[in-house]
């Protein structure tokens, strides 16, 4: 600072100020290393209250009065594992209707309920379950519950309605057969699976196949109150939630659904398989390799989390240090398990350049093998535990977050203290655990391989590596020789 700026009468604090700051550097304040961590606590969680209505819908309560909002979660087990076998999408089509019209209300009219009153209320349906969900500012829950009410038992089911969700789905399926992540998990389940509906992705015929009467069976055959959970977390009291579902829910009745007989998945592999989809002049690959797993109320799930995070949870995990840091070869590689009810996968993925795939390919599997082989060094470990530990209570802190923890562990079979003990026994999982887990949660030795990419350029590669089946993007098997522009290299790496 220029000594002339300054004022007489500061000169003698400025004065003060840069001796102090001379005696007192900067690099004196900051720890030589980072401060212990505090003792672990376990995560606040308010207790649950569990009701059954009269008609069977069992109920949990998460209160919270810190906010005046009120976020619910009514899960049927009516997933697309009940759709007929010649109609896959049926349950999908069904979750999109119940809110498109119910009760005395159109589908525009539904909407704009829900919507003036500053909430949101939707369906969606994955393999196991068709879930209605939705949020509201606490004043207008009994709007929202009322609304709920009438969609899962007085929807309208407008012809018209219907049409135009299959026209929309029908849309979205032209849309991902050109998607090659599309492509690759779609080739990957049904490898994977086989015949079990986990491994079914609707097509379009599947979906043009699907009539009113078919939606109208299915809603009557599987959405049905008992069996189903409502999950309800915010600013409301037991009292309140039993008056507003009675009112909602009354004269939806039924008995437990019919549970379809389910066939069993593929048999485990007795040595790695590639299943190459061929996309003409694409210039880089999307990789999925993995293998049937664990279903969430395995021992080992636990622990087996753990070692995926270090293999691949994020930028710390080993398959982006690898892929991306070290070779520069894709933006990010990762490593998970599914959570279905049944029976689980295991999974790693990475987009690549054409010209490396098969490189990686190699990379990812050794780092496969090395999961559950090598020892887990300390320090790699504890942070990544650290790191789990840390991020669990954020996904608690608001009430839609502590709403789909509760559903999980409920729809799991897990023990009802689950979450209130995930960090303590998280901080127990040693490290002999993790390699165990990993061990039995990923087997490269019987890996489906699936490559999504430039066949021309990748076949001879890929073989070199395991035995390659050949697909076209529709799924058709093709052979070496109708692959009649080979090329040696990859094309540069504009997508």
């Amino acid at each position: 600072m220029n000594a002339s700026l300054v004022l007489p009468g500061k000169r003698c604090i400025l004065t003060a100020i840069l001796l102090l700051a001379s005696h007192h550097p900067l690099r004196a304040q900051s720890p030589a290393a980072p401060p212990p961590p505090m003792p672990l606590r376990a995560a606040e969680i308010p207790p649950f209250q569990e009701a059954t209505l009269p008609n069977g819908v069992r109920v949990v309560l998460v209160e919270s009065h810190r906010q005046p909002t009120v976020v619910f979660r009514l899960v049927l087990p009516a997933g697309a594992v009940h759709d007929p076998a010649d109609k896959a999408g049926t349950s999908a089509l069904v979750a999109t209707l119940l809110t498109k019209g119910a009760g005395t209300r159109s589908a525009e009219q539904f909407a704009a309920a829900i919507e003036n009153a500053g909430g949101s209320l939707q369906a969606v349906s994955d393999d196991d379950n068709l879930s209605i969900f939705g949020s509201v500012l606490s004043d207008a829950a009994p709007l929202a519950f009322s609304l709920l009410g009438d969609a899962v038992s007085r929807p309208t089911f407008a012809p018209t309605e219907l049409t135009l969700a299959q026209t929309q789905t029908l849309s979205g399926l032209q849309l991902n057969s050109a998607a090659p992540a599309f492509l690759a998990a779609k080739t990957f389940r049904a490898g994977l699976y086989g015949a079990h509906p986990y491994g079914v992705t609707p097509t379009a015929t599947t979906v043009r196949a699907i009539t009113l009467a078919d939606v109208q069976r299915f809603h009557a055959a599987h959405v049905r109150p008992r069996g189903a959970l409502l999950i309800v977390a915010g600013d409301v009291t037991m009292a309140q939630l039993k008056a507003w579902t009675g009112a909602a829910f009354a004269g939806w009745t039924g008995g437990t659904a019919a549970q379809r007989l389910l066939p069993p998945p593929a048999s485990p592999r007795k040595a790695p398989q590639i299943i190459l989809v061929h996309r003409p002049g694409s210039v880089q690959s999307n990789v999925l390799i993995g293998n049937l797993a664990v279903g969430p109320a395995d021992s080992v799930r636990l622990a087996a989390e753990l070692a995926l995070q270090v293999l691949g949870g994020g930028s710390d995990g080993r398959l982006f240090k690898l892929l991306r840091e070290q070779k520069g070869w894709t933006y990010g590689a990762y490593a998970s398990m599914t959570r279905p009810r049944g029976i689980g996968r295991f999974e790693a993925s990475a987009e690549v350049r054409t010209a490396v795939t098969d490189s990686a390919v190699r990379e990812m599997l050794a780092q496969l093998s090395r999961i559950g082989s090598e020892p887990f060094p300390a320090k790699e470990l504890e942070d990544t535990r650290g790191g789990m530990l840390g991020s669990f209570p954020r996904a608690l802190e608001t009430p839609g977050g502590l709403a789909g923890m509760v559903a999980f562990v409920k729809l799991s079979g897990l023990p009802a203290n689950y979450l209130q003990t995930y960090r303590p026994r998280l901080s127990r999982v040693t490290a002999k655990e993790a390699a165990a887990a990993a061990r039995r949660v990923v087997r490269p030795a019987e890996a489906l391989i699936v490559v999504v990419g430039d066949a021309a350029a990748l076949y001879d590669k890929l073989a070199a590596i395991a035995p390659v089946t050949l697909q076209s993007i529709n799924g058709d098997t093709l052979q070496p020789a109708d692959l009649t522009s080979k090329r040696t290299g990859g094309a540069p790496d504009t997508e």
